[in-house]
């Protein structure tokens, strides 16, 4: 019986080398560190208290998170320190309620803040302005 043809063993060895050779190539690149990406851009800025900014959050905020309830306006709101006081009107079943909501700066960005959250700490160790403390805590 005869072995395989030189044909053969000249493509077998051929396919073996590229086979080979791919697979060095990419042990090769997956080995080397990729080449260090840019920086994210961060944002920065403070964010604006005004009364279009604070409406959006509220307005957001009391849609998602609150079933059965729907904005219906901003009444007033204060900022201090990078918090922000917002007190609404909000419709419940069609019964028009005020609600307060608090919001913290991140950024550029107002994100609602709970009341355990503000009043987890003894007001005498918090970072939240007395004002809004109060508010939200009732304590003084």
């Amino acid at each position: 019986m005869r072995g395989p043809s030189r044909a053969l063993v000249s493509s077998i060895t051929l396919g073996l080398t590229l086979a080979l050779a791919t697979a060095a190539l990419a042990a090769c690149s997956a080995d080397s560190s990729p080449e260090p990406s840019p920086s994210p851009t961060l944002i920065g800025g403070e964010a604006a208290c005004d009364e279009a900014a604070i409406t959006k959050v509220v307005q957001t905020d009391i849609d998602a998170n609150y079933p059965g309830s729907t904005f219906v306006s901003l009444d007033s709101f204060t900022c201090e320190a990078g918090w922000a006081v917002a007190r609404t009107q909000i419709d419940e079943s069609g019964t028009t309620l005020p609600a307060v909501v608090f919001l913290r700066a991140e950024g550029q960005f107002w994100v609602p803040s709970s009341i355990e959250e503000i009043c987890a700490l003894p007001q005498a160790e918090s970072t939240v302005p007395q004002a809004i403390y109060v508010e939200a805590c009732g304590v003084q």
